[in-house]
């Protein structure tokens, strides 16, 4: 998709570059600059983002996260998320969100159903349980 956005707008800036006239070129070029890097900084250019969905034999399973997000060294907890990263993760009907919480740590929404599961000792058997299977379909904390 970004580059479908850059290609418009070079095409743009083709269609336009007769009218541009010389002593306005170097003002006119660098203020395009800065608004193509406006643009795909605004697409998320460079942000990793992965989807994984399985369904079969009334089994739901997917797995979503945004930005850069790795695991502790016993694959037991999400370590780090980066900053306006996100984990989503839903096996049937229970669910997991985690994000980055702006102060270093992790802020985590635990779902069972509808209703709300605290962070205590269900809740953290919940997050190694969710972890363990995102390593098993592919994250590579890291990379």
């Amino acid at each position: 998709m970004y580059w479908i956005v850059l290609i418009f707008y070079i095409s743009l800036l083709q269609q336009f570059k007769i009218s541009i006239k010389t002593d306005h070129m170097k003002k006119s070029g660098i203020a395009i600059v800065v608004i193509g890097m406006a643009l795909l900084a605004a697409c998320g250019f460079g942000r990793k983002h992965t989807t994984i969905v399985e369904n079969s034999n009334n089994h739901y399973l997917r797995i979503e996260y945004s930005g850069h997000v790795s695991f502790n060294n016993e694959g037991t907890a999400i370590q780090s998320i980066s900053p306006d990263g996100y984990v989503e993760y839903q096996n049937n009907d229970k669910k997991l969100e985690a994000k980055n919480n702006g102060h270093g740590g992790i802020s985590y929404e635990l779902y069972e159903g509808y209703t709300k599961v605290n962070l205590d000792d269900n809740g953290r058997k919940f997050i190694t349980e969710a972890v363990s299977v995102m390593k098993q379909k592919g994250h590579n904390p890291g990379y």
